[in-house]
């Protein structure tokens, strides 16, 4: 199956820090590759792609000097053409970008096969006028909005991650709680502060702080920990391996998502849990198809229960075995099959 995935242009494929989608993009491509699958992958000039897939150049990285909308009307100039091109005839067109723009080719020629996942909420008023978009969210719950959404059929494959990378074995669980996402009110940093302040306790703030919405609560955010005298530390975003540093050292993972928010998925969730690391998490979106509540980690209801989550003695029970073995649910390689067998339902009609 001659397979090409769009990435997007807000970073190289694989990140060069802690990325979300380009990660699952470079996962994705790697283990299709390993399947025998031919793959090219549409990225930013300086992505580093394994093994035989190939990368159709999409121009330097929005970062340098243009936006991330800018990098996908650039990237979609150069491999437009190559979607009416016999040498990509027959090929399935994973877009994963944020603009979708490869429905405007299967607009032009509707035998094009052409599937999408959405990694967000959903941002689109109405589905792309095709028969049979094909959409994909990335867990039951993320697809059910999808679909509620647009009123359209959609699909879900979970992320995967490469399990290869992260271990439980010698985990020592220190005495610090652990926040890693975007430095976002809607992550909920500031609720991980408040509640690790209202017990008295340690806790690490990681997360990007660049690619934010709003640097001026990031700012507060950074206030915030300097005023716990170093209780709680601020580090900022940090790369992928000294995540899983963090992740094996930390006495639980926290994801205090606040109430609007709803978790497409929460990969993090996944490579905690695979480091042998328990998590505590409100019920926001697909947080209760990822955690095994009481098992490998503990899904509360609201914020106002976190403290009492965190209090109760629950986590001391969970076992870095019993995270592990949950987490290899969500291998990479169960996403490539996920996929792939997607691929054949598109190629064959779709939905």
């Amino acid at each position: 199956m001659k397979i090409i995935l769009i990435s997007s242009g807000v970073l190289p494929v694989p990140p060069s820090g802690y990325g979300g989608l380009e990660q699952v993009v470079f996962d994705l491509a790697e283990t299709l590759d390993k399947k025998g699958h031919e793959v090219f992958v549409v990225a930013p000039s300086d992505s580093r792609l394994p093994g035989k897939v190939q990368l159709i150049d999409g121009g330097p990285c929005a970062s340098q000097g243009y936006n991330a909308h800018e990098w996908e009307s650039r990237a979609w100039d150069k491999y437009q053409p190559m979607m009416h091109s016999d040498e990509f005839k027959g090929a399935v067109w994973h877009d994963h970008s944020w603009a979708k723009a490869a429905y405007l080719a299967k607009m032009q020629n509707p035998g094009l096969t052409v599937v999408s996942t959405l990694h967000g909420m959903l941002p689109y008023h109405a589905p792309p006028p095709v028969k049979n978009p094909c959409f994909i969210g990335i867990s039951k719950h993320h697809a059910d909005s999808i679909s509620a959404g647009l009123g359209i059929p959609v699909r879900y494959v979970y992320n995967g991650v490469d399990l290869d990378k992260y271990t439980e074995v010698g985990r020592v669980p220190g005495d610090r709680y652990l926040f890693l996402a975007r430095i976002t009110a809607f992550k909920g940093a500031h609720t991980f502060i408040d509640t690790l302040n209202q017990l008295n306790e340690k806790g690490d703030m990681v997360g990007d702080d660049i690619l934010v919405e709003d640097p001026n609560y990031v700012e507060r955010i950074l206030l915030a920990c300097n005023d716990t005298g170093g209780r709680i530390r601020y580090w900022g975003g940090v790369p992928r391996d000294m995540a899983i540093e963090f992740f094996r050292k930390a006495r639980a993972y926290m994801l205090p998502g606040n109430p609007g928010w709803q978790e497409p998925f929460g990969l993090t969730v996944i490579e905690a849990m695979a480091c042998g690391c328990p998590v505590v998490a409100t019920a926001s979106g697909a947080i209760p198809e990822l955690i095994e509540h009481g098992k490998t980690g503990l899904v509360v209801k609201s914020l106002q229960e976190l403290p009492e989550a965190l209090a109760s003695g629950e986590l001391d029970k969970m076992t870095a075995k019993d995270c592990r073995t949950h987490a290899e649910k969500f291998s990479r390689e169960n996403m490539a099959n996920g996929y792939v067998k997607l691929y054949e339902d598109a190629l064959a009609g779709g939905w």
